[in-house]
């Protein structure tokens, strides 16, 4: 897999120490996302989510803006992908196009991801962005635990959080390392904590 600035492993500002994770909480959060929302506004822009194991929890933070009513769009938790297949296709094909761009490439006859992995999360973001008709798209793709995932694996507090932006220098996807914690609401602060600082990092990319 071909490593570039837009794809990482850590967490922008986040770690995957158990006791970084406790020490978060919403009002952490909210602030993350008062910054996003404000940044949205003066440029006139939009976001919306696809959430996972992260449960609403991204949107709850954006919402909290005083700013959300006029830019945060909506979100899906849990879904499949979204509500218009026309717009989950488009997104599915977007994702595809990104990930060969960046040397990651589908097997042969995989039409689209699982839940925890790279192109899952960049799918969903894209899902996210077209259905809502946005400038931006969120998606988070993990396992909140308390379990391992029981086809693939992987531990509790390991995912994948993506942002889809108005074009390619404003889109990435972060790999986060097993936080440690067995506790769902603990890794559900953890993907949004990681979902709010790569966002936050793509707005400041230049366009």
């Amino acid at each position: 897999m071909r490593m570039i600035s837009r794809y990482c492993r850590r967490p922008f500002g986040s770690s995957s120490s158990n006791n970084a994770t406790a020490a978060l909480n919403f009002s952490n959060l909210e602030e993350k996302a008062d910054m996003i929302m404000k940044e949205l506004l003066s440029k006139n822009e939009t976001v919306g989510t696809a959430e996972t194991s992260s449960g609403g929890l991204i949107s709850a933070a954006l919402w909290s803006s005083p700013c959300g009513s006029r830019c945060f769009k909506g979100g899906g938790i849990r879904l499949a992908y979204g509500i218009n297949r026309d717009a989950d296709k488009k997104g599915i094909e977007e994702a595809q196009a990104v990930a060969a761009k960046w040397g990651i490439l589908y097997e042969n006859g995989v039409e689209q991801s699982v839940t925890g992995s790279m192109e899952h999360a960049l799918e969903i973001a894209y899902a996210a962005k077209y259905n809502l008709n946005t400038t931006w798209g969120i998606g988070e793709s993990g396992i909140c635990g308390p379990d391992s995932h029981p086809k693939s694996m992987m531990p509790p507090g390991m995912g994948f959080v993506a942002v889809a932006g108005p074009c390619e220098l404003t889109t990435g996807v972060i790999k986060l390392n097993p936080s440690s914690s067995r506790s769902r609401s603990e890794n559900m602060m953890y993907f949004t904590n990681a979902a709010l600082d790569l966002m936050n990092h793509l707005q400041q990319k230049p366009r």
